[in-house]
């Protein structure tokens, strides 16, 4: 029913349906995070705040995407709302690989849900502009004929996962870095 709903909002479904898509501008942020980081580390510099959560939302982004769209989407094969709206097939079909049956889970939501879960810890004062931001793109996907809700809200979810993960394994590693500094340190002492 929900469906049926957001495709009855017919001046921004035309809008929304002509817009490009292509290669996200996520990924390629991504990746230049990601390169600018590791030459960084190559010359031994330290990392600062904001370099520090970007490319940790790099990652994230890029982790969760390839999960996404290599595994997830595979395996639940949905069909698009689209589809639904007009031919009435609906649910899940499993392990299909053809292009309308990609619609479980969102990898608009996972990549937005996986950079902004990161920056919602580093910057929290924006928390309110992080959800406003996501709360719209949902909308929109629906509205658009993009996706069903449980699409958007599990693809948030595993962005968010993903985003948390890798902040979790970062800490990790950055504490087992500065263990072992200090243990080398207080050796030489």
């Amino acid at each position: 029913p929900l469906a049926r709903i957001m495709a009855s909002i017919k001046p921004l479904r035309h809008f929304l349906a002509r817009a490009p898509v292509g290669m996200p501008l996520l990924i390629l942020l991504a990746g230049v995070a990601i390169l600018l980081a590791l030459a960084r580390l190559f010359l031994g510099k330290p990392f600062s705040r904001w370099m520090t959560a970007t490319t940790i939302a790099g990652v994230a982004l890029i982790v969760s995407l390839a999960f996404t769209e290599f595994v997830l989407k595979t395996v639940f094969g949905r069909l698009v709302p689209s589809v639904y709206l007009h031919s009435g097939g609906y649910g899940f079909h499993w392990l299909h690989t053809r292009k309308n049956f990609r619609s479980f889970p969102s990898a608009h939501a996972d990549q937005v849900a996986a950079v902004l879960s990161v920056f919602w810890v580093f910057y929290p004062r924006w928390r309110w502009l992080y959800a406003t931001a996501v709360l719209v793109l949902l909308f929109l996907l629906m509205v658009g004929e993009f996706h069903f809700l449980s699409d958007v809200i599990a693809g948030a979810y595993v962005g968010a996962l993903s985003g948390a993960t890798t902040m979790s394994l970062w800490n990790a590693v950055a504490e087992r870095r500065r263990k072992r500094t200090v243990a080398v340190s207080g050796v030489a002492r």
